[in-house]
């Protein structure tokens, strides 16, 4: 079997991320309980009981989908 990925690495190229499609086709090889271990360490609440595509849209929303939000409200 193959390692686990690194949550703090993936944290990471999340953040260099600037597209949402980027970030989900990064999660999309990881496991289910690998996406837990990462939603884990990034304090995410409430994804015990999710499927692997939804711990991949909560995941992105949390990280790249954050940041853009922010960016668009800071130029309003």
């Amino acid at each position: 079997a193959a390692p686990a990925p690194d949550p703090a690495r993936a944290r990471a190229a999340l953040a260099a991320m600037s597209r949402r499609d980027d970030g989900t086709a990064y999660l999309s090889g990881w496991t289910a309980r690998d996406l837990r271990a990462l939603a884990a360490s990034m304090e995410l609440r409430g994804v015990a009981g999710l499927r692997k595509a939804d711990l991949v849209d909560r995941i992105v929303d949390r990280t790249i989908g954050f940041r853009l939000a922010s960016t668009a409200i800071r130029r309003l």
